[in-house]
C-alpha cells in the first residue's frame, strides 16, 4: 500500500506520490518489474506488501520500500497494489520493461499533471525539458523546493529537495531507468543537457489522450483542442509540438478512435473510443490485426 507518508491527496479516492516516495533510489526497470510479476503471480486474492517482496525477490530493504511506489507511478499498479490494465498488459507483452513504448508509458503517468506521480516530477518535465536547455543538479533541487513551497506553504528539507533532485535526474540518464528515450545526457558532473527526443509513436500519445481526457474531463466527450496543448496539456509532456500532435491525432482519426472539427474556433476533439486495450494492442502488436 502507498502510505499517508508518501501520498498527497488531489481528491476523492485519487492520490499522487509524496516527494520523499522513492527513498532516495532512482526509477530502476528491472526491479519495477519483479514488483508487477510478483503481483500477477499471486493474484488480486493475496495483496502483496513489504514482508512477501522480501521473501520472494531478492530486492533490498529500501527497494522493497521504494519499487512498488515506482510502480504505482509509473501506473503499473494501483493505490492498493494491484495490476492497472496497464500493469495487466504489460506483464504478458513487455515483461521486462524494455520496449520504448513502455517506458514513454511509464514517463508519462511519472509526470501527467493529475498523477500518480509526484507533482514535483510534472514541474520539472514541463519546464526543464526544453531541448537544447541546460542545467546543474542545484537548480532542480532549488526548483523542487520552490514548488513544494508554493504548494504546500512550506519547502522540504534541503536534503529531500537533493535526493529528490538525484532520482529525478538519474531516472533520465541511467540506462536501468528511463535513458532508452533520449531525453537528457550529462555533459559534466552533475550539468545536463536536454536533447530533442524522436518523437513516440502516435499510440503512445493516444493512450495518453485517453488517460487524461477521463482524468480531466469525465464526462465530456467534446472538448477543445486548446486543453491539449501547453504545460497541462500532452505536447509539452511529449516535447512535441502543435503541428506534430495535430497530425498525431489526425491518423487517430483515421483509425476511428476521434473526429477533429477545424473549421471554425474553437477547434473541437470529439472521442469516439473509450477502451485503452484497443490501444495497447496496436502499440505491442497484438490482436486483431483488422
Amino acid at each position: 500500500m502507498i502510505s499517508q507518508h508518501d501520498r498527497e491527496e488531489i481528491s476523492g479516492n485519487t492520490y499522487r506520490l509524496g516527494v520523499t516516495f522513492h527513498r532516495t533510489f532512482s526509477l530502476n526497470r528491472p526491479s519495477i518489474a519483479k514488483i508487477v510479476q510478483l503481483v500477477k503471480e499471486l493474484g488480486d486474492k493475496t495483496p502483496i506488501g513489504r514482508k512477501t517482496i522480501r521473501q520472494m525477490t531478492n530486492l533490498g530493504s529500501i527497494y522493497v520500500e521504494a519499487m512498488p511506489r515506482y510502480a504505482y507511478g509509473a501506473g503499473l499498479l494501483d493505490r492498493g497494489n494491484h495490476l492497472t490494465k496497464f500493469g495487466s498488459f504489460i506483464c504478458d507483452h513487455d515483461p521486462l520493461l524494455e520496449n520504448i513504448v513502455t517506458q514513454w508509458l511509464i514517463h508519462y503517468h511519472l509526470s501527467a499533471p493529475h498523477g500518480p506521480g509526484p507533482s514535483f516530477w510534472h514541474d520539472l518535465v514541463v519546464h526543464r525539458f526544453l531541448p537544447g536547455d541546460e542545467f546543474t543538479h542545484a537548480q532542480i533541487s532549488a526548483q523542487i523546493q520552490q514548488f513544494v513551497a508554493s504548494v504546500r506553504e512550506k519547502p522540504p528539507r534541503k536534503e529531500d529537495a537533493d535526493s529528490s533532485a538525484t532520482v529525478f535526474i538519474n531516472s533520465y540518464t541511467k540506462s536501468d531507468g528511463l535513458r532508452s528515450i533520449g531525453i537528457l545526457e550529462e555533459i559534466k558532473p552533475k550539468y545536463y543537457r536536454v536533447l530533442d527526443p524522436d518523437p513516440p509513436s502516435p499510440w503512445v500519445v493516444a493512450y495518453a489522450l485517453l488517460d487524461f481526457w477521463k482524468a480531466h474531463f469525465p464526462n465530456r466527450t467534446t472538448i477543445n483542442l486548446n486543453d491539449l496543448y501547453g504545460e497541462n496539456g500532452l505536447t509539452s509532456l511529449f516535447m512535441i509540438s502543435k503541428g506534430r500532435l495535430n497530425a498525431m491525432l489526425e491518423e487517430m482519426q483515421r483509425e476511428g478512435m476521434l473526429e477533429l472539427y477545424r473549421i471554425a474556433p474553437p477547434y473541437q476533439v470529439v472521442l469516439l473510443a473509450a477502451d485503452e486495450i484497443p490501444i495497447l494492442e496496436k502499440l505491442y502488436g497484438v490482436g486483431n490485426p483488422g
